[in-house]
């Protein structure tokens, strides 16, 4: 693999008048997204036509990425370095490339160079303005063009739920965001359910939005506090198990027998304390085909147990 430099890529690109190329119209084709970027190559501006083949990663969907793209500060992304190859290697193999449309662009059409995928740079080809730090790159086959994109995206990821709501609070100063973020980190379970202990909801676009460092419209609140979703998630590990007390099932039963059922948090806490070992047992051994239910027909029925006979004591 070779890195050009912009005079022997220009000379790469040079064609004759006479070679039957296709119209700039053409190669837009039916649909009016932008098929043109341009970059800067060693000190020079080009306009350059971004293609793609079957296996490229999925560029963002304009119509459905459009707003949130708007919603970002370009000023404040870090530099990438955007990466092409150049395209005879893949004619030459037999390969068709389209454009950002999905249109097929004709054999030597000039100024075009097919997009080397990475994570941190793909979706900006067409968002920012114009592309710094480029580097376009002479792949003696396809296969070394794939197998030099498999090596550097070999451990390549993007932000997992609980890391994005951990870059929310820190973009926003949300204490909310915090709570769930801190929860979920110190006691090592999904970003859904330190949501379910902390009896809230937070919404995929408001969380990216807030990273961005924009405060939604509706800004989600705990329905607990720390220290009690930290006291449930505790005595829940104790009654059921670690593994139990982690998944989703167990929070929800909760947030149902406190918020339909109107039991009170305390009481709940004593409920949960003091069943039996064997009612907790069966209820999680029985084949009903949904855990969820029998924990909640098995807790229900222990704290009406209970409510009435704390009744009886009173009287």
């Amino acid at each position: 693999m070779n890195t050009l430099n912009f005079k022997t890529m220009l000379e790469m690109n040079i064609i004759k008048e006479n070679v039957a190329l296709a119209t700039s119209e053409e190669i837009l084709g039916v649909n009016d997204l932008p098929t043109k970027v341009n970059i800067i190559i060693d000190g020079k501006m080009l306009e350059i036509i971004p293609a793609f083949t079957d296996y490229n990663m999925e560029q963002p969907q304009p119509k459905k990425k459009e707003k949130l793209l708007e919603q970002s500060d370009a000023g404040k992304r870090l530099d990438v370095i955007f990466h092409f190859a150049i395209p005879q290697t893949f004619w030459e193999e037999g390969y068709t490339l389209f454009d950002r449309n999905g249109n097929e662009i004709p054999q030597n059409t000039p100024n075009v160079f097919p997009v080397c995928d990475m994570a941190d740079s793909h979706w900006r080809i067409f968002s920012d303005t114009v592309l710094t730090n480029v580097q376009i790159h002479k792949f003696e086959s396809v296969k070394e063009y794939a197998q030099t994109i498999g090596n550097s995206m070999l451990l390549s990821r993007g932000l997992n739920n609980v890391e994005k709501v951990g870059y929310a609070a820190l973009a926003t100063g949300n204490e909310a965001y915090k709570a769930v973020f801190e929860f979920a980190k110190s006691n090592n379970v999904p970003m859904n359910t330190a949501q379910l202990y902390l009896d809230l909801q937070l919404r995929p676009l408001a969380t990216t939005l807030m990273m961005l460092g924009k405060e939604p419209k509706t800004v989600p609140t705990l329905g607990r506090t720390s220290e009690e979703a930290q006291e449930l998630f505790e005595q829940a590990t104790l009654t059921f198990s670690k593994g139990g007390a982690r998944s989703r099932y167990i929070p929800r039963v909760f947030n149902r027998l406190l918020n339909i059922k109107k039991y009170e948090y305390d009481f709940l806490m004593e409920g949960l304390r003091t069943i039996p070992a064997n009612e907790i047992a069966m209820a999680e051994l029985q084949k009903c085909g949904d855990k969820e239910y029998c924990i909640m027909e098995t807790l229900s029925a222990w704290l009406t147990d209970l409510k009435r006979e704390q009744s009886k004591k009173a009287a």
